[in-house]
């Protein structure tokens, strides 16, 4: 009678345990079981139910300035030069939207949210097509150590990129929760899936997922199955470089995540998408104006701003 007493005081034990362990306000569940994300509450205006008419969305579009002049860009071989003279001390380099290429992090060539393809949508096949060239095509960039993803949208998680490079089983590769399929799928054996506040240690570089306010899609029927992310690298006792990826900026959620890290010798934030006015919204809070991404840079301590 004792033996069964014991038993049934040792469910009821780890039961009260399974309830108190609290799960995070991002996370999403079903009958018990994660399927997808949302994020933090914050006090902003719901897009709701209305819909972009897709003749809208498409006629605005065309209505885009997108030219660029010329001597906006570097050449191939101003470029080519740049990348020569940094191949030996920590650099960061801007290859257009939100990729960045930095380099000799810790000894780590890092590559953020790459996109060296000319077509943006599933597969690389068929999607927005670049309106400026590709700064490097992926074999004049550097070896890479280190593929870190913000969120799966195609213009941050681009197939071509990540089918194509090289030496994929050397890779460590960070990404968001519920997303490590597709990079085993492409090859990847080093795949760090990670939820916000989560770490890794490669050597002396703490690699670390922080919140983001956005969203995630790549297919017709499932968004934010996946989770979005800044991230946080640290090395060398004080370095730090904050890589935000496409968040929108939240002053009370990023004064928070400010107050927790500490000063960032870098910020590298994404701006763009931002004006929605003749979409019928003021402004979209899932993207950074310019003034926003300065604003974020001091909420969450940052000595400079890139973006």
């Amino acid at each position: 009678m004792l033996k069964y007493f014991l038993f049934i005081l040792l469910i009821s034990f780890n039961s009260l345990s399974a309830m108190d362990k609290k799960i995070p306000y991002h996370h999403v569940y079903e009958n018990g079981k994660l399927v997808g994300f949302r994020n933090l509450p914050a006090d902003v205006p719901s897009w709701g139910k209305k819909k972009w008419p897709w003749s809208k969305w498409s006629k605005l579009k065309k209505e885009i300035n997108t030219y660029v002049p010329s001597e906006h860009l570097l050449t191939k071989e101003e470029i080519l030069e740049s990348i020569e003279k940094t191949k030996n001390v920590e650099s960061i380099q801007w290859l257009s939207h939100n990729s960045w290429l930095l380099r000799n992090i810790n000894g780590k060539n890092i590559l953020f949210d790459p996109v060296c393809g000319e077509t943006i949508g599933p597969m690389s096949l068929f999607g927005s097509k670049r309106y400026t060239p590709v700064p490097l095509s992926i074999d004049e960039l550097p070896r890479i150590d280190i593929v870190i993803i913000s969120h799966h949208h195609f213009d941050h998680r681009d197939f071509y990129t990540l089918k194509n490079l090289p030496n994929k089983k050397n890779i460590e590769v960070f990404v968001p929760l519920r997303s490590q399929n597709f990079y085993k799928s492409l090859g990847y054996t080093r795949i760090n899936e990670l939820d916000w506040d989560e770490s890794k240690k490669i050597d002396d570089l703490t690699i670390s997922s922080r919140m983001a306010y956005h969203w995630s899609k790549t297919s017709l029927l499932k968004r934010n199955d996946t989770l979005w992310s800044s991230y946080l690298l640290a090395w060398d006792n004080n370095k730090k470089i904050w890589l935000g990826g496409d968040s929108g900026y939240i002053k009370k959620i990023f004064d928070d995540v400010g107050k927790k890290i500490g000063d960032i010798s870098l910020a590298v934030l994404g701006i763009g998408a931002y004006d929605f006015k003749k979409l019928g919204f003021d402004k979209t809070y899932m993207h950074t104006s310019p003034s926003e991404a300065l604003q974020m840079g001091k909420s969450i301590n940052a000595k400079k701003v890139i973006g």
